[in-house]
Protein backbone atom coordinates (compact mmCIF):
# COMPACT_ATOMS: atom_id res chain seq x y z
CA UNK A 1 0.00 0.00 0.00
CA UNK A 2 2.96 1.91 0.76
CA UNK A 3 4.57 1.71 -2.76
CA UNK A 4 0.68 2.20 -4.48
CA UNK A 5 0.60 5.57 -2.70
CA UNK A 6 4.30 7.11 -3.53
CA UNK A 7 3.40 6.42 -7.09
CA UNK A 8 0.79 8.64 -7.09
CA UNK A 9 0.95 12.38 -6.79
CA UNK A 10 0.07 14.22 -3.87
CA UNK A 11 -2.86 15.99 -6.05
CA UNK A 12 -4.69 12.52 -6.07
CA UNK A 13 -4.14 11.61 -2.31
CA UNK A 14 -6.31 14.91 -1.40
CA UNK A 15 -9.10 13.42 -4.16
CA UNK A 16 -9.26 10.63 -2.57
CA UNK A 17 -9.57 11.99 1.35
CA UNK A 18 -12.57 14.29 -0.15
CA UNK A 19 -14.37 11.06 -1.65
CA UNK A 20 -13.72 9.14 1.77
CA UNK A 21 -15.36 12.41 3.68
CA UNK A 22 -18.30 12.40 1.03
CA UNK A 23 -18.85 8.69 0.63
CA UNK A 24 -22.39 8.96 0.30
CA UNK A 25 -22.09 10.87 -3.00
CA UNK A 26 -18.86 9.02 -4.70
CA UNK A 27 -18.81 5.84 -3.42
CA UNK A 28 -21.34 4.00 -5.46
CA UNK A 29 -20.91 -0.10 -4.27
CA UNK A 30 -20.65 1.44 -0.70
CA UNK A 31 -23.98 3.48 -0.95
CA UNK A 32 -25.92 0.29 -2.61
CA UNK A 33 -24.54 -1.97 0.67
CA UNK A 34 -26.22 0.72 3.28
CA UNK A 35 -29.01 0.93 1.68
CA UNK A 36 -29.48 -2.43 1.14
CA UNK A 37 -28.60 -2.75 5.15
CA UNK A 38 -31.34 0.23 6.23
CA UNK A 39 -34.41 -1.21 4.03
CA UNK A 40 -34.57 -4.10 5.87
CA UNK A 41 -37.40 -4.77 7.85
CA UNK A 42 -37.62 -3.82 11.78
CA UNK A 43 -37.65 -6.42 13.97
CA UNK A 44 -39.89 -4.75 17.13
CA UNK A 45 -41.37 -1.55 15.64
CA UNK A 46 -44.46 -1.55 14.33
CA UNK A 47 -47.93 -0.89 14.60
CA UNK A 48 -49.69 -2.15 18.23
CA UNK A 49 -53.19 -2.39 18.98
CA UNK A 50 -53.64 -0.90 22.36
CA UNK A 51 -56.74 -1.57 24.10
CA UNK A 52 -59.52 1.70 24.36
CA UNK A 53 -57.19 3.63 21.79
CA UNK A 54 -56.65 1.46 18.91
CA UNK A 55 -53.84 1.24 16.47
CA UNK A 56 -50.53 2.93 17.23
CA UNK A 57 -47.66 3.40 16.15
CA UNK A 58 -44.34 1.83 18.24
CA UNK A 59 -40.83 2.39 17.97
CA UNK A 60 -38.37 0.88 19.68
CA UNK A 61 -34.76 2.38 20.92
CA UNK A 62 -33.31 -1.51 20.88
CA UNK A 63 -35.10 -2.81 17.42
CA UNK A 64 -32.17 -4.74 16.16
CA UNK A 65 -32.29 -2.43 12.83
CA UNK A 66 -30.81 0.48 14.38
CA UNK A 67 -30.00 -0.51 18.42
CA UNK A 68 -26.47 -1.01 17.65
CA UNK A 69 -25.54 2.37 16.39
CA UNK A 70 -23.81 4.43 18.08
CA UNK A 71 -26.04 7.86 19.65
CA UNK A 72 -23.57 10.96 20.81
CA UNK A 73 -23.17 14.38 20.21
CA UNK A 74 -20.33 16.00 17.93
CA UNK A 75 -18.24 16.83 20.25
CA UNK A 76 -17.84 13.31 22.62
CA UNK A 77 -14.40 12.20 21.82
CA UNK A 78 -13.87 8.65 23.00
CA UNK A 79 -17.59 7.68 24.08
CA UNK A 80 -19.39 5.45 21.46
CA UNK A 81 -22.61 4.47 23.48
CA UNK A 82 -25.26 2.25 21.33
CA UNK A 83 -28.90 3.52 20.37
CA UNK A 84 -30.08 0.80 22.67
CA UNK A 85 -29.14 1.48 25.83
CA UNK A 86 -29.66 5.38 26.19
CA UNK A 87 -32.32 6.44 23.24
CA UNK A 88 -35.79 6.41 24.98
CA UNK A 89 -35.96 10.10 25.24
CA UNK A 90 -36.00 10.35 21.20
CA UNK A 91 -37.98 6.98 20.85
CA UNK A 92 -40.62 8.03 23.81
CA UNK A 93 -40.96 11.47 21.46
CA UNK A 94 -41.36 9.78 18.25
CA UNK A 95 -43.93 7.63 19.44
CA UNK A 96 -45.20 10.75 20.92
CA UNK A 97 -45.01 13.10 17.49
CA UNK A 98 -46.41 10.04 15.27
CA UNK A 99 -49.08 8.95 16.90
CA UNK A 100 -50.51 13.04 16.70
CA UNK A 101 -49.27 14.26 13.50
CA UNK A 102 -50.22 12.90 10.08
CA UNK A 103 -47.36 10.74 8.27
CA UNK A 104 -47.21 12.93 5.65
CA UNK A 105 -46.13 15.76 8.45
CA UNK A 106 -43.54 14.21 10.12
CA UNK A 107 -40.47 15.19 7.73
CA UNK A 108 -41.10 19.01 8.62
CA UNK A 109 -38.39 18.42 11.08
CA UNK A 110 -36.02 18.30 7.86
CA UNK A 111 -36.19 21.86 7.91
CA UNK A 112 -34.52 22.72 11.53
CA UNK A 113 -31.49 20.67 10.57
CA UNK A 114 -28.13 22.04 10.39
CA UNK A 115 -27.37 19.46 7.81
CA UNK A 116 -29.49 16.95 6.33
CA UNK A 117 -30.23 13.73 8.38
CA UNK A 118 -28.54 11.13 7.32
CA UNK A 119 -27.56 7.62 9.31
CA UNK A 120 -25.43 4.64 8.66
CA UNK A 121 -24.82 0.71 9.96
CA UNK A 122 -22.76 2.44 12.75
CA UNK A 123 -23.83 5.93 13.88
CA UNK A 124 -27.02 8.01 14.07
CA UNK A 125 -24.74 11.15 12.89
CA UNK A 126 -21.80 11.40 10.33
CA UNK A 127 -19.43 12.57 13.46
CA UNK A 128 -19.38 9.54 15.04
CA UNK A 129 -19.38 7.08 11.65
CA UNK A 130 -15.65 5.21 12.27
CA UNK A 131 -16.06 3.44 8.87
CA UNK A 132 -16.30 5.80 6.26
CA UNK A 133 -19.71 4.37 5.58
CA UNK A 134 -21.86 5.95 2.92
CA UNK A 135 -24.53 7.51 4.37
CA UNK A 136 -28.32 6.85 4.22
CA UNK A 137 -29.80 10.28 3.92
CA UNK A 138 -33.46 10.72 4.91
CA UNK A 139 -35.93 11.89 2.32
CA UNK A 140 -39.18 10.63 1.63
CA UNK A 141 -42.38 10.19 3.84
CA UNK A 142 -41.17 6.61 4.25
CA UNK A 143 -38.25 7.41 5.34
CA UNK A 144 -39.17 9.82 8.12
CA UNK A 145 -41.74 7.60 9.58
CA UNK A 146 -39.78 4.72 9.92
CA UNK A 147 -36.86 6.28 11.16
CA UNK A 148 -38.47 9.42 13.08
CA UNK A 149 -36.19 8.37 16.56
CA UNK A 150 -33.05 8.44 14.95
CA UNK A 151 -34.30 11.62 13.29
CA UNK A 152 -34.95 13.08 16.86
CA UNK A 153 -31.95 11.25 18.76
CA UNK A 154 -29.41 12.86 15.74
CA UNK A 155 -31.66 16.32 16.48
CA UNK A 156 -31.32 15.70 20.23
CA UNK A 157 -27.23 14.92 20.07
CA UNK A 158 -26.74 18.39 18.18
CA UNK A 159 -28.09 18.59 14.65
CA UNK A 160 -30.55 21.71 14.86
CA UNK A 161 -30.77 25.08 14.25
CA UNK A 162 -31.31 26.14 17.67
CA UNK A 163 -27.45 24.69 18.87
CA UNK A 164 -28.66 22.78 21.86
CA UNK A 165 -27.76 19.54 22.68
CA UNK A 166 -29.49 17.56 24.58
CA UNK A 167 -27.05 14.00 24.52
CA UNK A 168 -24.37 14.86 27.30
CA UNK A 169 -22.23 12.98 29.12
CA UNK A 170 -25.41 11.80 31.38
CA UNK A 171 -26.88 8.24 30.71
CA UNK A 172 -29.40 8.91 28.82
CA UNK A 173 -31.30 12.28 27.00
CA UNK A 174 -32.16 15.39 28.91
CA UNK A 175 -35.77 16.86 28.26
CA UNK A 176 -34.66 20.25 26.31
CA UNK A 177 -34.87 18.77 23.04
CA UNK A 178 -38.58 18.10 22.90
CA UNK A 179 -39.19 21.65 23.82
CA UNK A 180 -37.55 22.34 20.60
CA UNK A 181 -38.69 19.61 17.94
CA UNK A 182 -42.37 20.22 18.66
CA UNK A 183 -41.83 23.95 17.17
CA UNK A 184 -41.32 21.99 13.51
CA UNK A 185 -45.07 20.84 14.19
CA UNK A 186 -47.32 23.39 15.85
CA UNK A 187 -47.33 21.50 19.24
CA UNK A 188 -46.83 22.76 22.63
CA UNK A 189 -46.02 20.87 25.87
CA UNK A 190 -47.15 21.43 29.21
CA UNK A 191 -45.16 19.80 31.91
CA UNK A 192 -46.78 18.63 34.81
CA UNK A 193 -46.02 16.10 38.31
CA UNK A 194 -49.66 15.57 38.37
CA UNK A 195 -50.59 11.90 37.20
CA UNK A 196 -54.50 12.55 37.52
CA UNK A 197 -53.86 16.06 35.18
CA UNK A 198 -51.78 13.30 33.27
CA UNK A 199 -54.96 11.10 32.56
CA UNK A 200 -57.20 14.13 31.76
CA UNK A 201 -55.02 14.80 29.09
CA UNK A 202 -55.00 11.27 27.59
CA UNK A 203 -58.61 11.07 27.75
CA UNK A 204 -58.81 14.23 25.93
CA UNK A 205 -56.51 13.29 23.01
CA UNK A 206 -53.23 14.65 23.93
CA UNK A 207 -50.57 12.29 23.83
CA UNK A 208 -48.27 12.06 26.83
CA UNK A 209 -44.49 10.99 28.08
CA UNK A 210 -43.64 10.05 30.98
CA UNK A 211 -40.58 10.35 33.00
CA UNK A 212 -39.54 7.10 35.19
CA UNK A 213 -36.86 7.71 37.77
CA UNK A 214 -34.69 5.19 39.02
CA UNK A 215 -35.69 2.33 41.70
CA UNK A 216 -39.13 2.06 39.91
CA UNK A 217 -40.69 -0.83 37.81
CA UNK A 218 -38.89 0.24 34.88
CA UNK A 219 -35.76 1.38 35.65
CA UNK A 220 -32.89 1.52 37.53
CA UNK A 221 -31.29 4.63 35.97
CA UNK A 222 -34.16 6.82 35.10
CA UNK A 223 -36.45 6.29 31.86
CA UNK A 224 -39.14 7.71 29.17
CA UNK A 225 -42.24 5.91 28.35
CA UNK A 226 -45.70 7.19 26.45
CA UNK A 227 -48.30 6.75 28.08
CA UNK A 228 -51.00 5.24 25.60
CA UNK A 229 -54.32 4.80 27.07
CA UNK A 230 -56.39 4.79 30.20
CA UNK A 231 -59.57 2.74 31.11
CA UNK A 232 -61.15 2.66 34.46
CA UNK A 233 -58.64 -0.16 35.93
CA UNK A 234 -55.30 0.36 33.90
CA UNK A 235 -52.70 2.66 32.20
CA UNK A 236 -51.87 1.29 29.40
CA UNK A 237 -48.17 1.94 28.07
CA UNK A 238 -45.65 1.89 24.90
CA UNK A 239 -42.25 1.04 26.59
CA UNK A 240 -39.48 1.98 24.23
CA UNK A 241 -37.38 -0.96 25.66
CA UNK A 242 -38.82 -3.41 23.92
CA UNK A 243 -38.37 -6.44 26.39
CA UNK A 244 -40.04 -9.64 27.36
CA UNK A 245 -39.65 -9.56 31.35
CA UNK A 246 -38.85 -6.84 34.07
CA UNK A 247 -36.39 -7.49 36.73
CA UNK A 248 -36.20 -4.20 38.31
CA UNK A 249 -37.96 -3.37 41.76
CA UNK A 250 -41.75 -3.76 41.34
CA UNK A 251 -41.04 -5.22 38.38
CA UNK A 252 -43.69 -7.60 39.07
CA UNK A 253 -46.57 -5.30 38.56
CA UNK A 254 -46.28 -4.88 35.28
CA UNK A 255 -48.44 -6.47 33.42
CA UNK A 256 -46.80 -7.00 29.70
CA UNK A 257 -49.82 -7.44 27.05
CA UNK A 258 -47.11 -8.04 24.59
CA UNK A 259 -43.30 -6.70 24.08
CA UNK A 260 -43.49 -3.25 23.53
CA UNK A 261 -47.20 -2.61 25.29
CA UNK A 262 -47.82 -2.84 29.04
CA UNK A 263 -50.24 -2.27 31.77
CA UNK A 264 -50.14 -0.84 35.40
CA UNK A 265 -53.34 -0.60 37.49
CA UNK A 266 -53.98 3.01 38.63
CA UNK A 267 -52.97 1.51 42.39
CA UNK A 268 -49.42 -0.17 40.96
CA UNK A 269 -48.55 3.72 38.83
CA UNK A 270 -46.67 4.77 41.76
CA UNK A 271 -44.37 1.99 41.90
CA UNK A 272 -43.07 3.23 38.70
CA UNK A 273 -41.59 6.09 39.82
CA UNK A 274 -42.94 8.81 37.07
CA UNK A 275 -42.17 11.95 38.29
CA UNK A 276 -42.74 13.74 35.14
CA UNK A 277 -45.41 14.18 32.71
CA UNK A 278 -45.12 16.16 29.25
CA UNK A 279 -48.70 16.68 27.67
CA UNK A 280 -48.17 17.12 23.94
CA UNK A 281 -50.95 19.29 22.46
CA UNK A 282 -51.55 20.13 19.07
Amino acid sequence: MRSFLIRFPAALLIICVFLMENANVCFADNLTLTEAYFTQDEEYSGIIDVPGKGPMRYYAQNDPLWGELAYENSASVSRRRPFKDGGCGPTAGAMAIANLIPEEELSAIAAYAKQEYAICPCSINKAKCIHYHARYVLTTQRDFVRFLPLVFADFAAGNNVFGMSSRGVAQGTGTGFLYEIVKAYGITITATQNYQEALNALRAGDTVIGHASRGGAFTNTGHYLLLASVDDERLYILDPLCRTEYKTNNGRKIEIIQPGLVALTHENVPAANIGNYFIFHR
